[in-house]
């Protein structure tokens, strides 16, 4: 059933205007595209003091009917999101989305989200699916609440293989119904690139994000203050968005610097926060622990890896016999702590599509694959992509084309 209620959509830009005009762009394509009424929705773009000219892009967002907000601070996700709010109008029953630049919403979508929050009253935020790629190949982790116990077993596991073949196999349970799920489903952690939330749950947690966490964090200590008010947090499997993936922050690009910075500043902030003076001393003590062991020992293999070398064209992973439901952990590091997942059917091989290939940036990739019905590991690669992922947001043509192959309405989105 289709809610009326109003929209105001706020999202922070950071270099990513062309992902963001895309962005804005799907957000009124599906107000429209629903029948809601105009006057309902409210975009509201915050422009970080981007250092990179955004102009034409920021010109192009109020074109659209955005309200462009150009802040000559940098004061971080938080600030420049808390500010995109205050320009936000409606009363308390009103839906609030708090939005990454480079999210794209498929077809139905944003309603499926926007209806949920706005029906159940316990429903304290909601989050969709989310996949990299527009074929939805890459479909991103569950996102695991930051505890003291996982802090110290995720740190732990960084330095033992056998440590990590144990939590990574627990994170590979959780993992699997986040990426398959199709309808709703309970959380105690979401992920803060898209999320949708009424508006008195934000005044009855006493804001929206904490400014003390300048990048990371801030989502987590947002779905912590709602869990802490008794609301519930739900994970809607049947709602599908693209999400690029820090084409603003610089993981996977360049994260050492500023991004690596403000990331400490808010990890500390969080555990200070929430743990006091154990919080801080657990961090401090791994941070002293990774700083003292042996660099060549840390992050090793959980799993022989066979070499696939350096590719500029996908590539192609075999496995040792045929295989019905094939699932493919991807990450960045031999551990698998945080990966990516990706499904195949019958099959004694997976080939990366070349339009999925487009998407992963370039770096080095470790792949491990497991046979589904029998749990057995039946490989553990390593790739190089050794020429730049895209940079640029889909086209009209190539988002039509890729939600009629996803099994989405075309018309939708034309």
């Amino acid at each position: 059933m289709k809610s009326r209620a109003r929209l105001s959509a706020l999202v922070v830009n950071y270099n990513s205007g062309a992902f963001c005009v895309r962005c804005v762009t799907s957000v009124f394509r599906e107000w429209e595209r629903e029948g809601r009424e105009r006057a309902d929705l409210d975009v509201i773009v915050v422009d970080n003091a981007s250092p990179e000219n955004q102009a034409a892009h920021l010109d192009e967002l109020e074109a659209l009917g955005a309200t462009v907000v150009r802040h000559d601070e940098n004061g971080g996700y938080a600030k420049g999101m808390n500010l995109a709010l205050t320009y936000a109008g409606g009363g308390p029953d009103d839906v609030i989305a708090v939005l990454n630049p480079d999210l794209c919403f498929l077809p139905g979508s944003l309603g499926l989200l926007m209806d949920h929050v706005h029906e159940n009253e316990r429903c304290g935020a909601v989050d969709p699916r989310a996949t990299i790629d527009p074929l939805g190949v890459l479909n991103l982790p569950r996102n695991i609440l930051p505890t003291l116990g996982d802090q110290f077993e995720m740190g732990i596991a960084g330095l033992s293989p056998r440590i990590c073949r144990a939590y990574s196999k627990r994170r590979l349970a959780l993992n699997l119904p986040w990426w398959t799920a199709r309808e709703p489903m309970r959380a105690d952690m979401l992920s803060g690139c898209c999320l949708f939330l009424r508006r008195s749950v934000v005044d009855a947690i006493g804001g929206l994000l904490d400014e003390r966490f300048p990048l990371y964090y801030e989502d987590t200590d947002l779905f912590r203050r709602i869990t802490d008010k008794g609301y519930e947090l739900v994970h809607h499997g049947g709602a599908l968005v693209l999400h690029h993936w820090s084409r603003s922050s610089g993981v996977g690009g360049s994260f050492a610097g500023e991004p690596q910075r403000r990331y400490l500043i808010s990890r500390r902030a969080y555990f200070e926060k929430w743990y006091g003076k154990s919080g801080v001393a657990l961090i401090g003590a791994l941070d002293k622990l990774y700083s003292w062991w042996p660099a060549k020992k840390r992050f090793r293999a959980m799993h022989p890896v066979v070499e696939l070398g350096p590719h500029t064209e996908p590539f192609t992973i075999p496995l040792p016999r045929r295989v019905d439901r094939l699932l493919i952990e991807l990450a960045v590091a031999p551990t698998w702590l945080v990966a990516v997942g990706i499904f195949g059917e019958r099959s004694d091989h997976w080939t990366c599509p070349a339009e999925t290939w487009d998407w992963f940036f370039q770096a080095e990739y470790f792949l491990r694959a497991i046979d589904l019905d029998t749990g057995e590991l039946l490989g553990a690669f390593h790739v190089t992509k050794t020429i730049p992922g895209r940079n640029t947001p889909l086209t009209e043509p190539e988002l039509e084309a890729y939600a009629e192959r996803l099994g989405i309405t075309a018309e939708v989105v034309a």
